[in-house]
């Protein structure tokens, strides 16, 4: 494209996946392709999709122990023998999945005996975090749609800011989505929705925690914007929830507050995402820190790949069956 608009807009894919459109590889703008193929909603939000795969998991006889934290990862003679909970009790297993960002084993999270599973991810490298707002407020000025991007005038210099400068940029990109939109459905006038705001932000939650004057200053920029662009948002703190890098560092230890595990910059940034199987017998990976990368189906994909390979690896175990033998012997 010749147009710099539509080069923002086309660019804009590689931050599905934590990216600058500046240094990822030009496979990303696959993305745009399989949108025009349909971009699916779930009924009732994702959360209907983690009840569905619970109910199915439990019909096939799975129990679920919620609220149990994982204090570490046993391994004992050079393989998973279980996990310990915080509480002390352990649960014993011959094998485990773990569904954190690869760089918490790699920092140590789960104990010292799991540090050498995944090769660890570079502060340099991880892909981006966010400021989010989630909110229940009043619109008005504007004609949003479920999805609404509202650019930044100069894309290079958000990037910029980022990864070169460590900062929240000074002029963000600002996604929007209203979740109680649908594109061929106006919302009355006046009527509260629910809102939430994505701003890009650098991966350093777990070195620079935002001063509260910070986040504040990001948040009437954020805002100030909007409005400047004709949308204007009466809300209440009381019904708005603020995240930040430090937050999701907190939420997903290990990360810094990446949202996507390592960033896809460059030709080989695909080949460095860490598999399904780790250096120790027993301990498999899923999640959108693992191939085939982040997002809902790509990470469903990967438990579907180490659910696979569990599968192999433990038909491949079996006993040597007796077999006959010319002169009358049998091996066992």
């Amino acid at each position: 494209f010749k147009d710099p608009k539509l080069q923002q807009l086309f660019g804009r894919y590689a931050t599905y996946c934590g990216s600058s459109p500046f240094e990822a590889p030009a496979t990303l703008t696959l993305v745009a392709n399989v949108e025009q193929q349909g971009v699916w909603r779930i009924a009732g939000g994702l959360q209907s999709l983690a009840f569905a795969i619970e109910t199915l998991a439990k019909s096939k006889g799975a129990n679920f122990r919620y609220g149990s934290k994982v204090e570490r990862i046993i391994v004992e003679r050079g393989k998973v023998s279980g996990v310990r909970l915080v509480s002390g009790e352990v649960i014993a297993a011959a094998a485990v999945i773990s569904n954190a960002d690869v760089n918490a084993l790699a920092s140590g999270h789960f104990g010292p005996d799991t540090r050498g599973a995944s090769e660890p991810v570079a502060a340099t490298e991880r892909s981006l975090s966010a400021m989010t707002w989630a909110l229940v407020a009043e619109t008005e000025g504007f004609p949003l749609l479920h999805h609404t991007v509202f650019f930044s005038s100069n894309y290079r210099a958000e990037f910029d800011d980022i990864l070169r400068a460590g900062r929240v940029p000074h002029e963000p990109t600002i996604y929007v989505c209203a979740e109680d939109r649908a594109d061929d459905k106006i919302l009355e006038p006046g009527r509260s929705e629910r809102l939430l705001l994505i701003v890009n932000a650098p991966a350093r939650g777990d070195a620079l925690t935002p001063q509260q004057w910070e986040t504040e200053q990001c948040e009437q920029r954020t805002f100030g914007r909007l409005e400047r662009l004709g949308l204007k948002i009466r809300r209440s703190p009381e019904q708005t929830l603020v995240r930040t890098p430090g937050d999701y560092e907190q939420l997903f230890p290990g990360t810094g507050g990446a949202l996507y595990g390592r960033a896809s910059h460059g030709w080989a940034a695909s080949f460095k995402r860490a598999g399904c199987s780790t250096k120790i017998p027993g301990l498999y990976l899923a999640s959108g820190s693992v191939h085939p990368g982040p997002g809902v189906p790509l990470s469903a994909l990967s438990g579907r790949q180490a659910a696979r390979r569990i599968v192999k690896d433990f038909n491949s175990r079996g006993r040597f069956r007796p077999a006959a033998m010319l002169g009358g012997m049998s091996m066992h």
